[in-house]
């Protein structure tokens, strides 16, 4: 397999507001866990972690909006800026989350990495609640919903994770944080127990490297190079299909994690088992439309 489709890019955009106080707390301790976890999976041959940390916007909140730190595979500088997260602050409720989309968007990504956002907070964006300072949105006019689709087409899959309770108490606060994950082709995690992180992140990292592996075999069966991959040519549904037997008669399978629904958050390990299941349409769909994408440019 080349190398190109080893290669893992993964930001952590975290609100770091007064409420996150216990999850951020459990974070910084163990990031060091996630990111070995991900390092042990044999298709992961490049690991590069990012950070995003957020607040709000002035007068709400005088110390910053974001904090970026570059995505890297030194992973060792990230955890030092994670162990160096405080949470305060944050005025009203409504949180900078479409500037903090923005800013990971903006992030140097390598083009043949499979990429993921892990958005971590309670609170939902500006612009959707009652009651807002910013009805219309952010003061800097960032769009939570045009970052999400910005990062469906950089191939940028956005996993959200509502933290439970405190996220109920908005009215639209669970249905934006599904909403930028469906967007961007990602899940919705509610969680009620921070130590269940782990879990969580590991969780979503390897379905998206069994995602390297869809697009290997279909290379494989195509016999060419990701760089030569027809991007131009329409798949029709008889083509699509073909693929799909073909990865399925090679026993290629994925890794999904069970998530429970909006209303019933994860509490226990166990709510958030990674099952195996078989390649179906849908993910070749995917996987073609990634490499598309990566051969472009």
């Amino acid at each position: 397999m080349s190398e190109k489709l080893g290669q893992l890019d993964i930001v952590f955009v975290v609100d770091n507001t007064g409420s996150m106080g216990p999850y951020i707390q459990n974070v910084k301790t163990k990031i060091l866990e996630i990111i070995r976890t991900i390092k042990k999976e044999e298709l992961c041959h490049r690991l590069r972690v990012g950070l995003v940390s957020y607040r709000d916007h002035p007068p709400e909140e005088s110390s910053y909006v974001t904090k970026k730190f570059e995505l890297s595979s030194e992973t060792v500088l990230i955890e030092q800026n994670v162990m160096l997260m405080d949470a305060s602050g944050g005025g009203d409720g409504p949180e900078a989350v479409s500037t903090a989309l923005q800013v990971m968007n903006k992030m140097e990504y390598l083009n043949e990495s499979a990429k993921i956002a892990v958005l971590i907070g309670d609170a939902p964006p500006h612009g959707v609640e009652d009651g807002d300072r910013w009805p219309e949105g952010t003061p800097d006019g960032a769009k939570w919903d045009k970052e999400a689709k910005k990062a469906f087409d950089k191939g940028i899959v956005i996993h959200t994770v509502g933290c439970f309770p405190e996220i109920t108490n908005y009215a639209k606060g669970v249905e934006t944080y599904e909403k930028i994950a469906n967007l961007s082709q990602g899940r919705f995690i509610p969680l009620e127990k921070a130590e269940l992180l782990v879990n969580i992140i590991t969780g979503l990292a390897v379905e998206e490297i069994d995602k390297i592996a869809i697009q290997k075999s279909i290379l494989e069966d195509l016999g060419v190079s990701m760089e030569d991959f027809p991007a131009d040519e329409e798949f029709t549904e008889e083509t699509i299909s073909a693929i799909v037997a073909k990865v399925q008669a090679k026993g290629v399978t994925k890794r999904a994690m069970g998530v429970r629904s909006a209303s019933a958050p994860a509490a226990r390990s166990e709510d958030l088992a990674v099952e195996v299941q078989e390649v179906d349409e849908a993910d070749i769909r995917e996987a073609v439309r990634q490499l598309k994408s990566k051969s472009r440019k």
